[in-house]
């Protein structure tokens, strides 16, 4: 879903563009896109999927220099914070949604876009995140339970 949005970003900046350089008119509410739906929508609805296949960004130079158990139970205290903040922001994110809908939030500028609609799918990528991070993180706590089970 992310991808596609990044295509319709690219197009529309795109068009921006060549809309300036050519005739000397910029699409009114291309900043406004931009900003309020296209790069929300990307972050928050790829977040689930980025630690679906591993490719969230790990600092591991403490974890790296441990071994056995040390080392599991240390990425799992990782995991486990990471889950409880990510709860905690899907938690707000909610929050956010349901007021950003009760006042119909809109963004004004060179058009008015309404907001709240955003915010829930934010709250969902968020809500999404949070139950990958939870399967994650028993998946490893499976794992090395299994591990100091059996070997």
């Amino acid at each position: 879903m992310a991808g596609v949005i990044v295509l319709l970003m690219t197009v529309q900046i795109t068009a921006d563009v060549v809309s300036r350089n050519l005739f000397n008119e910029p699409i009114p509410g291309t900043l406004e896109l931009t900003a309020y739906l296209f790069m929300p929508l990307i972050v928050f609805l790829a977040l689930a999927y980025a630690e679906y296949a591993e490719e969230h960004i790990r600092a591991t130079i403490v974890v790296a220099r441990l071994s056995g158990r040390i080392a599991q139970a240390t990425e799992l205290a990782g995991r486990i914070v990471t889950l409880v903040v990510v709860l905690v922001l899907t938690y707000y994110a909610v929050i956010g949604a349901i007021y950003a809908t009760e006042i119909r939030l809109e963004a004004l500028g060179a058009i008015t876009l309404p907001v709240w609609p955003v915010k829930i799918l934010t709250a969902v990528g968020w809500a999404l995140f949070a139950l990958q991070q939870t399967v994650s993180t028993a998946t490893l706590f499976i794992r090395s339970t299994t591990r100091n089970d059996h070997g």
